[in-house]
């Protein structure tokens, strides 16, 4: 009995510093901003039909930005300079639209 109290007790004493260690990790995760307002954004396909966002950067300075689509990768971020347009694709075809986000 007592062989066994110790083991319980030698086995909750190792596992505190591990419980203790898993809200700083999950503390490090960041939130994703959404494009900012003074960015206009449309909804198109590119000439081979890979669904695409259309952003043109209406902001005064440039924004980097990345679409993310469903069920697939998203695009890479890009820096648009004010007054510019760029194309945020998905390398597959299959995916469906999301959100544009800053990165």
């Amino acid at each position: 009995m007592k062989k066994r109290l110790a083991l319980i007790t030698s086995a909750a004493a190792l596992s505190i510093p591990l419980m203790a260690a898993v809200p700083a990790q999950a503390s490090t995760v960041q939130r994703e901003r959404p494009a900012p307002a003074c960015m206009n954004v449309d909804k198109t396909h590119t000439d081979q039909g890979y669904k695409a966002f259309k952003v043109k950067n209406g902001c005064r300075e440039a924004k980097k930005v990345k679409g993310k689509f469903k069920w697939g990768y998203d695009s890479s971020c890009k820096t648009v300079k004010p007054g510019k347009t760029a194309m945020l694709t998905s390398s597959q075809p299959w995916v469906d639209y999301d959100k544009v986000v800053q990165c």
